[in-house]
C-alpha cells in the first residue's frame, strides 16, 4: 500500500523530534515516498528541486553537517523517528556546505554534479516558506537572462538575453491558462526541457517546459500553453 499524506504528516510530526516513537525501529511493511530532507542539529531541510544557486562562488568550504545515515534506503517502518544526520537520498559522508549571505539554519548545499550548478540546495523549513518558488511570483521586471537545459542535463545549450529574453517572457505570460491538459503526443514521448529564469537574486528558478509535437506548455502553480512560437527560441543552435 503506497502512502501518500499519511506519510507526508507523519514525516511532519517525526521531523519535529518527537520522542514518542522507538528510532531503532527501521524496518515494517510500508513503501515510504520521503521527501528530498535532511535533518542536521535540530534543524530540517526541504530540497529545493527547483532551486539553482546563481554564482557558485556563494557556496562557502565551512561545513555545517555531514550526512550519517541515507534514509530512503533501508527505512520501511512509516513510525521512524528522524534524527540529526538523516537524509532522505543523500549518500552517507555527504557534507552540507554553509551558502554566503545566509544563516546555516536557512540554506545549505551539497554537491551534486547531477544538478544544475553542481550543487543541490536545502532550505530552512521555515525559510522555505518566503523563497519565490513559482514562476508567477518571479519579479519579471528583474529578469537578467534565462538558460534553457536537454532534460536531465546540467549544461545549458543556449542562454536566452536582451530581446530574446523579453520574447521568451512575453511569450510564457501570454500562455493559455488550461486547467487539466494532458499532453497529447500521438508519435513517441513528448520533448522536455529545463529552463532557469535568473534575477537579482541569489537562487535562481527552473521549470519544465513540454512540447509533445502540437503545443508546448509549462506548468507552475497553473499551466499555461504557450504559443508555438517559442519553439523558435527553444529550439538548439544548428
Amino acid at each position: 500500500m503506497r502512502i501518500w499524506i499519511g506519510i507526508w504528516a507523519l514525516f511532519v510530526v517525526f521531523t519535529s523530534g518527537c520522542s514518542w516513537v522507538n528510532s531503532n525501529s527501521i524496518h515494517g511493511n510500508a513503501v515510504i515516498d520521503w521527501v528530498d530532507f535532511v535533518k542536521l542539529s535540530g534543524n530540517s531541510y526541504t530540497g529545493l528541486f527547483e532551486g539553482v544557486i546563481k554564482d557558485t562562488n556563494d557556496i562557502t568550504n565551512e561545513v555545517v553537517g555531514e550526512v550519517h545515515f541515507k534514509v530512503g534506503d533501508v527505512v520501511t517502518n512509516p513510525e521512524y523517528q528522524t534524527k540529526a544526520g538523516d537524509a532522505a537520498f543523500l549518500e552517507i559522508g555527504t557534507k552540507l556546505y554553509k551558502v554566503k549571505g545566509f544563516e546555516s539554519n536557512q540554506l545549505i548545499a551539497a554537491k551534486d554534479e547531477k544538478r544544475i550548478s553542481g550543487y543541490r540546495l536545502y532550505a530552512g523549513d521555515d525559510f522555505a516558506r518566503t523563497l519565490r518558488r513559482n514562476y508567477e511570483d518571479l519579479p519579471k521586471e528583474k529578469i537578467e537572462r534565462v538558460e534553457l537545459y536537454h532534460f536531465d542535463e546540467v549544461k545549458p545549450y543556449k542562454t536566452l538575453n536582451d530581446s530574446e529574453k523579453e520574447q521568451f517572457i512575453q511569450l510564457l505570460e501570454s500562455g493559455k491558462v488550461t486547467e487539466d491538459y494532458y499532453t497529447q503526443s500521438k508519435v513517441g514521448d513528448p520533448t522536455y526541457y529545463l529552463f532557469v529564469i535568473f534575477t537579482n537574486e541569489p537562487i535562481a528558478n527552473s521549470f519544465i517546459l513540454t512540447d509533445d509535437g502540437g503545443h508546448v506548455s509549462f506548468s507552475s502553480t497553473q499551466t499555461r500553453i504557450v504559443d508555438n512560437e517559442i519553439r523558435k527560441l527553444i529550439l538548439p543552435f544548428e
